[in-house]
This record gives C-alpha cells, structure tokens and sequence, in this order.
C-alpha cells in the first residue's frame, strides 16, 4: 500500500500512566497538523468518550482544524459514520493511516487496542506502545508480534516502535514487600531494579526516536 503523503490520518492511543499518551503527544507534533483528522483515546473512538484515567477525550485535532470530513466509521473500518467532536458511540476514524498507540498487558497491546485493530480493515497502521518490563529489543519485539499478529491481513503496518514506560509507585512497594518474605521470587532484585530503571521513561530520546520514525512512515 502506498505511503500517505497528503493524506488525512488519525492518532488514536490507549494510556493507563500517561506513558503512552506521552509518545502520541509526540506523534502529532511530529506530523502535519492541517491533516490530523482525529486524536484522542481509543476509548474515545470505540465507545466511550474517556481515556483510561477517566479523563474525557476532547478529539483536539478535529476540533482545532475543522477536520472531520472523513467521518468515522462503525461497520468495515471504512467510511462516515456521523461526526460531533470526532466521534460517534461506537464508531473508529476512518482516516486511511491510524497510528495506533497501546500500553502492554501480558504481553500484548491492551484490551481496548485489542478491539480497535481487530475492526480495521484496508488501512496503513503505525504501532506505538510502552511496557513497564523491557529495555530489551527481544522483548520488545515479542510485544510487537503478537499485537501484529491481531491486524487483519488488509492491513498494511507501516511502522512499530516501543519503550520502557514508568509504572506507579505502588508496584515498587509492592516489589519490597515481597522481598521482606522468606520464599519470595529469585529475581526480585531484577524487578525492582527493572522499576527504577523504568521511572525516566519516556525519556527524550525516545520521543524523538519515536518522531523521526512517524515522519519518515508519512513521507513514503
């Protein structure tokens, strides 16, 4: 499938920290604004108008730009579906290109990314996520796969990227209490080393590895 320069796309994104919300910020400061014609949560897109903090999506790319023409779409992945703040109750963008932003649960996009992808159909996708555990590319590729692995094969992905993302404090809490147990789990010291070494990021270096990959996925 061809690139999509001078076309519409839609950044649609999952962010229990903020971790990832952090990497979508990045997205859409590094592609064009005048052709952003959704960015908000996947929540927001799906069916419900909130992220997954409880915040509620605001759609700000269709809303400043007025750039809602190609609606959303509730059936195929394809097609208008209403408009009204970027979004209907049930229904995804229908912008060609989606980047699509996930944070990790078992090693795998979350639930509602799951959904997204598993309804679209005929479009370029780009991949972004965070995962508390990694700083290996191993890891990290594995993530990768298996969430690939859930887009139907109409689909093109143009692009992947992942990093570590920090995690609430309360894990590190619960990391020593578990050592404070006599039979407590071989590798707690990687663990709670693994969180601290989380706690920077996303970092700078990664936004901008992550934007000089979303630049170079809309220039092809």
């Amino acid at each position: 499938m061809a690139g999509m320069s001078g076309k519409g796309y839609s950044i649609v994104f999952s962010s229990r920290t903020r971790n990832t919300a952090e990497l979508a910020e990045a997205v859409r400061e590094a592609l064009p604004e005048g052709t952003c014609e959704y960015f908000g949560s996947v929540n927001g897109a799906v069916g419900g108008g909130f992220d997954s903090d409880g915040n509620r999506d605001h759609s700000e790319c269709s809303i400043a730009n007025g750039n809602n023409k190609s609606g959303f779409d509730g059936s195929n992945g394809r097609g208008y579906a209403g408009a009204g703040c970027g979004r209907t109750s049930s229904a995804i963008p229908a912008s060609e290109t989606l980047f699509v932003g996930f944070w990790t649960n078992q090693g795998v996009a979350d639930r509602e990314t799951q959904q997204l992808l598993g309804q679209l159909r005929n479009r370029n996708i780009f991949l972004f996520g965070t995962a508390g555990f990694g700083g290996s590319e191993a890891y990290f590729q594995a993530i990768l796969d298996k969430t690939k692995a859930l887009i139907d094969d109409s689909n093109t992905v143009i692009g992947t990227f992942m990093c570590q993302g920090k995690m609430p404090h309360s894990v590190r809490e619960r990391y020593v209490k578990m050592k404070e147990q006599p039979d407590h789990m071989p590798n707690i010291d990687a663990m709670i080393e693994n969180f601290d070494k989380a706690l920077s990021h996303p970092d700078a270096t990664d936004l901008k590895k992550l934007a000089n990959l979303a630049s170079e996925a809309i220039e092809q």
